[in-house]
């Protein structure tokens, strides 16, 4: 049995999920308010990701550190890996909002992208 928050929708319901074997999906979830819910428990124990925020090195710039954020969702088993590279990466400005700052991160087939100018 698993606890969560659900994050599909501004409501935040707490959703058990139980796995079941008679299921079609393998898996039961109960306290979703929607089919949203349903989806997001599922998907959370069976692959859980994330979208990645972080903040990369910026020389020549306003700022000592320029924001970051993932085109795409993460492996949770990746956020460690894709963080180190995030956090010791070094631009130099200016930079444009949504400007590619790391291309095709681990081969995920996912980019990390400026969240602001510098």
């Amino acid at each position: 049995m698993y606890k969560v928050k659900c994050k599909a929708c501004p409501i935040g319901c707490e959703l058990i999920i139980t796995k079941n074997e008679s299921s079609s999906t393998g898996y039961t979830v109960e306290g979703n308010n929607c089919n949203s819910g349903r989806e997001f428990g599922i998907k959370e124990v069976t692959e859980p990701s994330r979208i990645l925020t972080g903040r990369v090195i910026l020389k020549d710039g306003v700022l000592n550190r320029l924001p970051v954020k993932t085109t795409g969702i993460v492996p949770r088993d990746k956020i460690d890996e894709c963080m180190k590279i995030i956090n010791s990466t070094e631009v130099t400005a200016p930079i444009k909002k949504g400007d590619i700052i790391i291309k095709n991160i681990l081969g995920l087939g996912i980019d990390i992208v400026a969240a602001r100018k510098a």
